[in-house]
């Protein structure tokens, strides 16, 4: 139970009290050292006293026979000393140091390779007694509390305060990864700077629902003048003492102005006054000017038709006429103007019969515009984009003054005439065309003409959306006021709603009347009641009840199983549904888990679990980083594009529940078949195209081409994750491969084999910079060492069969540089032998229990934050070997990890 803090007079004071009395105010290793002495027998089973327990003779001699040459009290290499006649199966490091020794017999990393290798039958009789030994000692669940991550953190308040935009401040501290995950409880220590984060945070909120006491504001008069008026593309353009407007495209940023340095900081009523004119106006055109109320945390690509209009002005007169009237004007708000009836507008369906007026007007204006689109020769193109604005108006103006300027076809029908207004009517060209043709306007009319404008006020306070919403949050989060309520009813009758959100999990009345003390304490100090309300909830949100899951070791109770649930499969706190049934203590039907679990699986390829998971899993989040050397022409759209495949092919194995096999085998790729083509080499079957079940609602970023699932021969080089495009890149520099790097990826991220860290001796692989040796024979001759070839016979003959991929995933047959062939055979552990990538491939999919062990190891590390104990790993090995004999899929294999006893137990 985490115990309750006494009331301090001060915040510092009630914060240090709060976490020294929970114990979480220590950091780093202390923490977690604290933390896991006091769970360390966390499994009631493994809760008696442990008896240490003599060698055996056999096991000792086979260990003095293969093993104390190095590893005995004297040598101890690696800081190693396995020789010892009694072991403590109840100590930490004993079990750690035993679970080494039996991952790197079993892998054949021990002895090295220089050394007398166990016979078999001896091999077998150490592991079945390692085996043995640590599955009986070895508890369910330990480790250190576990606090929110980043995103978790951030989640929670989005969800709790319903604040679905909120975003954490720059230079929030990031997480430390360990095992490959943010999650680690381990690593999610509070340290000193992330405290501090906290506290701004919490005040920042806190701000949000009870803002401090302001004084009312005065009347103040701020003035605009031409200079203060915002030029945006070719929108305006400024003409002695007026800004000129030009366009009616409801784009703000290619029709609009706006005042700089004016910004509303009070919602309230205004006095705004405009002076404006009318320039060279054509005969009967109205002239009428919009003002708007611009919300200036909008983007500049934001259409005028979103803010609410504030007044219509008819301007009628060439000289300067003022116009004032009152409006309401909240925070963050200023006036944008824009002239609603030019004859100019973006938009292709009316630009192109302007286009058309004027070619029908001026021959000569028609032959410049062809001349300025089809220089030299009407059959040739040039880029519309470098015409954009002034300089394309320069370029059609010195072409229209040309003397010998080309008029045969300054003609309606003329074939360079027709491509022009078919470009006219191009949503992509339009807005570049449009620019040019502006300064035809800002330079000979008609125009509107702004002179200055001004804002006065507040002359009377209002509720602006900003308040609003305000108000909103806070009546969510801490309820409506009923009429006559006491400050200290309403606030415990708000807390007996918050708190349990927050602390996701019920709170009883104590602990609700020692977070009423702080604000009591606070008004009892003649502070006013929001004050009062502002120290409470900063002091719930730095509370560790609040910033830390799962605190109480052994069989999480339902809320914190809840918890753990929702923060896994979605990232988010539990839904009401979860909680709902956490409350009545349902979670412990297994019908009714099952069913809330189902609930919570992602629903799309964008879900959080999905982008997050394989962002780390796959280190796609080192994506955009890498920048692909130029020559391999892969840019931030193919990034994406990558990046993106990836967390659509991870949705589609748990959305389909396909088997594991699919993961490294499946029948299809899920992207573009453009990229198909281009990255994979691609081609569709004959008289196939793309199947669109599953496909993309929508077109990716940057393409016109629709994500499809693109039919594939199983069998082949195309498909699954060890050729995707995204890992091939994530495991390269974006300028060239090493196989020892892709190699020890691929043994860590989808085999699961541990590899010791590299031997501080060992030196760096030094490519021949004559090109006269290739990958293969430079890294022969740098493992020739006994020490590293254990390692490297798991590493090297994978890593060369990847070795066909360069940096961004296209296959090659040769190295770069010295053209020699690429040799992709090799010998893999288990004395497979394997001719290339291909039979890699169906080595992994006819092996794929070792797949699916270290990714459901993944899984678990991801959703527990803690790597697995012996026994919670067989376990979740038998899981997976459960759902592979059934036939099962993905789907099956998530759920079945979120029942088992490793994932309930903290």
């Amino acid at each position: 139970m985490i115990p309750s803090f006494a009331p301090a007079r001060t915040f510092s004071g009630i914060l240090l009290a709060t976490l020294a009395a929970t114990g979480l105010l220590l950091h780093g290793p202390a923490l977690a050292d604290k933390a896991g002495k006091a769970t360390k027998h966390a499994d009631p089973a493994a809760s008696a006293p442990t008896p240490r327990e003599e060698m055996p003779e056999a096991i000792a001699a086979a260990l003095s026979k293969h093993c104390f040459e190095c590893h005995d009290g004297l040598v101890e290499k690696g800081g190693v000393d396995l020789d010892r006649i009694e072991i403590d199966w109840g100590e930490d490091d004993e079990l750690a140091l035993w679970r080494k020794t039996h991952n790197v017999l079993a892998h054949r990393q021990m002895p090295p390779l220089d050394r007398p290798q166990p016979e078999e039958e001896e091999r077998r009789e150490l592991l079945a007694w390692l085996d043995e030994r640590l599955a009986a000692h070895s508890p369910f669940g330990g480790g250190a509390p576990r606090r929110l991550n980043r995103l978790e953190y951030r989640n929670s308040i989005r969800t709790v305060f319903q604040m679905d935009s909120f975003e954490l401040p720059p230079g929030f501290p990031p997480d430390t990864r360990s095992h490959g995950f943010d999650t680690l409880a381990e690593t999610l220590v509070l340290s000193p700077p992330l405290l501090e984060a906290y506290q701004t945070v919490a005040a920042q909120i806190a701000d949000e629902l009870f803002p401090p006491e302001r004084p009312a504001p005065s009347v103040t008069l701020r003035e605009a003048g031409v200079e203060d008026l915002v030029l945006s593309f070719s929108a305006a353009t400024v003409h002695g003492d007026a800004l000129r407007l030009v366009s009616r495209s409801v784009d703000i940023m290619r029709s609009s102005t706006w005042p700089s340095k004016i910004e509303i900081n009070d919602s309230g009523t205004y006095r705004i006054t405009v002076v404006a004119s009318a320039f060279r106006p054509a005969e009967g055109q109205r002239m009428t000017l919009e003002v708007r109320a611009r919300d200036l945390s909008a983007s500049d690509r934001s259409r005028a038709t979103a803010f609410r209009l504030l007044q219509e002005i008819e301007i009628t007169e060439e000289t300067p006429q003022t116009f004032t009237f009152d409006a309401e004007l909240h925070e963050g708000q200023t006036p944008l103007l824009r002239w609603t009836d030019a004859e100019l507008d973006h938009d292709p369906e009316n630009f192109a019969p302007l286009l058309r007026r004027l070619f029908e007007e001026d021959a000569r204006f028609l032959a410049a515009w062809q001349e300025t689109l089809f220089p030299g020769d009407r059959r040739r193109n040039v880029s519309v984009a470098s015409l954009r604005g002034r300089n394309g108006w320069e370029i059609l103006q010195r072409h229209y003054a040309d003397p010998e300027l080309n008029l045969v076809d300054a003609t309606l029908d003329a074939a360079p005439t027709l491509r022009a207004l078919r470009q006219a009517e191009d949503d992509g060209a339009v807005r570049n065309l449009a620019d040019t043709l502006t300064y035809r306007y800002h330079e000979n009319g008609p125009a509107l003409q702004i002179h200055r404008l001004s804002v006065e006020g507040p002359f009377e306070q209002v509720e602006g959306p900003r308040d609003r919403q305000r108000r909103e949050w806070r009546e969510w989060n801490f309820l409506v006021r009923k009429p006559g309520e006491s400050d200290a009813d309403y606030a415990n009758r708000a807390l007996g709603s918050f708190l349990p959100r927050l602390f996701r999990r019920p709170v009883d009345a104590e602990t609700r009347a020692t977070f009423l003390a702080v604000a009591q304490q606070h008004w009892d100090a003649d502070h006013r009641f929001e004050d009062g309300m502002h120290l409470l909830l900063r002091t719930a949100l730095l509370s560790p009840r609040f910033l830390y899951r799962e605190t109480e070791p052994g069989e999480l109770d339902q809320h914190a199983l809840a918890a753990r649930l929702a923060f896994f499969l979605t990232r988010h706190p539990p839904t009401a549904s979860v909680v709902h049934r956490a409350r009545a203590g349902e979670l412990s039907d297994p019908a009714v888990y099952r069913s809330e679990a189902e609930g919570l699986l992602p629903a799309s390829h964008t879900a959080l679990m999905v982008v997050d998971f394989t962002e780390q899993w796959l280190q796609t989040r080192l994506l955009p980083e890498i920048m692909p050397d130029e020559a391999f022409a892969f840019g931030p759209e193919e990034v994406a594009a990558a990046k993106a495949e990836a967390e659509r092919f991870f949705y589609d194995m748990v959305a389909h529940n396909r088997p594991l096999a699919d993961f490294i085998d499946p029948p299809f790729l899920l992207t573009t078949p453009g990229f198909a083509s281009e990255i994979y080499g691609y081609e569709a079957p004959a008289g196939e195209g793309g199947d669109q079940n599953g496909s993309a609602a929508a077109p990716p970023r940057g393409g016109r081409e629709r994500v499809e699932r693109l039919p594939i021969p199983r069998g082949g080089r195309i498909g699954g994750l060890l050729g995707m495009s995204a890992v091939m890149t994530a495991t390269a520099n974006g300028v060239d491969t090493q196989p020892v790097l892709r190699g020890a990826w691929f043994v860590e991220h989808l085999l699961g084999t541990p590899l010791p860290p590299v031997p501080s001796d060992v030196p760096a692989l030094t490519p021949d910079t004559r090109g006269a040796t290739t990958p293969r024979e430079l890294l022969s001759a740098h493992t020739e060492a006994a020490d590293c070839r254990g390692c490297h016979a798991h590493i090297d003959p994978i890593g060369f069969a990847l070795e066909n991929f360069d940096p961004v995933g296209r296959w090659r047959d040769t190295w770069p540089g010295i053209e020699a062939p690429i040799e992709p055979g090799g010998v893999l552990p288990d004395g497979t032998e394997i001719a290339g990538f291909v039979d890699l491939k169906r080595w992994l999919a006819g092996n794929i229990e070792i797949f699916g062990h270290c990714l459901a190891e993944k899984l678990i590390i991801y959703a527990t934050g803690r790597a697995p104990s012996y026994a919670e790993k067989q376990e979740i090995d038998a899981i997976v070997d459960r759902v592979i004999e059934e036939q099962g899929g993905f789907r099956d294999l998530l759920l079945a990890l979120v029942e088992s006893r490793t994932f309930r137990t903290r």
